[in-house]
């Protein structure tokens, strides 16, 4: 995916190392698995691409709604299932590479085809149509079971936080994924991005994504790179 795809790189590890401020001590520790919710951080960058996106769509990445008052209800959750599915099934999976000759852009697939992120978008907007609100429904970098970059939506409950995920229908906890949760949305200030994990183990995750991501392309003739 192209929005996060440049985070397995160098440059998004500098990024990490000049933007990060030193972990709370919260995050010192490995991050368990078993946690219902993520471990929120310091301040971390957000894509790039995502800067662009709020320019273009200020109302996006604004506060909406009140998270302290918004009741996660059966119906709530079922609205999560259909949504996923529906954008799952409406929209085309496409590069940003191929479907506007450049590596990154984030926007909304209103010609019916887009990349993970711009599934994440839809469905973010989606639910926020339903009245669900911003600080619920939270952009997020992974890095996917093969260590590639790849976005998702999380959804802030009470049941922990939950998955809308482009490459699957049913929703399910961030442990339940296999991913490594890079960094998210602030559920405070949506243009502001943080940590999930301790930088250092963020820098770990991407060595060993570039790694295994060049003994594949290794593997690769010419042709299939």
């Amino acid at each position: 995916m192209g929005a996060i795809r440049g985070a397995a790189t160098l440059g998004f590890a500098l990024a990490l190392l000049a933007g990060a401020s030193a972990p709370s001590a919260a995050q010192t520790g490995k991050a368990a698995p078993t946690k219902l919710a993520m471990t929120v951080g310091k301040t971390a960058p957000a894509p790039r691409a995502f800067y662009s996106f709020c320019e273009q769509n200020p109302q996006d990445c604004a506060p909406q709604g009140d998270v302290a008052s918004f009741k996660i209800t059966p119906e709530r959750l079922d609205e999560l299932d259909d949504v996923n599915r529906e954008v799952n099934g409406a929209i085309r999976q496409i590069t940003d590479q191929d479907h506007f000759g450049v590596s990154d852009v984030w926007g909304f697939p209103d010609d019916g085809a887009g990349d993970c992120e711009d599934f994440a978008l839809l469905k973010r907007r989606k639910l926020m149509d339903l009245g669900w609100p911003s600080g619920r429904l939270l952009m997020s970098a992974v890095l996917d079971n093969h260590g590639e970059g790849h976005a998702v939506l999380v959804a802030v409950t009470d049941k922990g936080d939950l998955v809308l995920d482009n490459k699957r229908d049913d929703i399910r906890s961030w442990t339940a994924t296999g991913y490594f949760f890079l960094t998210r949305q602030s559920q405070l200030t949506p243009e502001k991005w943080v940590f999930t994990a301790p930088p250092n183990q963020i820098l770990v995750a991407l060595r060993r994504a570039n790694a295994a991501l060049g003994s594949r392309n290794a593997s690769l003739s010419p042709r299939q790179r």
